[in-house]
């Protein structure tokens, strides 16, 4: 890592989180059918993507996903009756943060992630209560890989893009970072990631 680096942005979903949605379905015992369904027609569709820029709220995405799914109603109902099941925090995220923290870098924390998910999920993240700030595509009305996202963390905080690393497992996200100024790794893994920072 260059010596002008000062600052760390951590994407959050699959990098500090699991976004462990299949498995949340699994404990209810739904069948690999309907997995496959909520797969294409909720998870990578354009209403959860419209959640995450904060454009559509949790009860008209759940609307929509009910419309494409109808066959599968109660199934929709239950997996949003405990949306605390669809994330854990991974073991190394805290660590990671007070770690790259006590070496003199800060912290900060760039995510698309849908507003009631973002309030109910994020202040049960041991990383969270560490960083030292943090930018929400949901509550900003815009998200990766949108410039202007990665535009507002820095104004917010007064960063110099140039001085900033950013992880994301999306590499349209990591290009628009570089697009921006600032240096970008593809996550691939805790272990690949640690011979980058360290």
């Amino acid at each position: 890592m260059k010596d002008t680096i000062k600052n760390i942005i951590f994407d959050v979903g699959m990098v500090l989180i699991d976004f462990c949605w299949e498995k949340h379905c699994r404990s209810f015992g739904f069948s690999n059918e309907v997995i496959v369904a909520f797969d294409e027609k909720m998870i990578h569709s354009k209403y959860w993507d419209m959640l995450d820029e904060g454009s559509i709220t949790t009860k008209e995405a759940i609307d929509k996903f009910i419309e494409a799914m109808p066959q599968y109603e109660k199934e929709i109902k239950l997996f949003w009756e405990n949306p605390e099941g669809f994330v854990q925090e991974y073991t190394y995220a805290a660590p990671l943060v007070k770690e790259l923290q006590d070496k003199g870098y800060r912290v900060y924390l760039l995510s698309n992630y849908p507003l009631d998910m973002y309030r109910l999920h994020w202040p049960t993240f041991d990383f969270f209560k560490l960083v030292d700030g943090y930018v929400v595509s949901a509550p900003e009305k815009m998200k990766m890989p949108d410039k202007a996202i990665y535009e507002l963390l820095c104004a917010r905080y007064g960063l110099t893009a140039s001085e900033c690393i950013f992880i994301d497992d999306r590499q349209e996200n990591v290009d628009a970072a570089i697009a921006v100024g600032m240096e970008s790794v593809l996550f691939t893994g805790y272990d690949t990631l640690r011979e980058v920072l360290f």
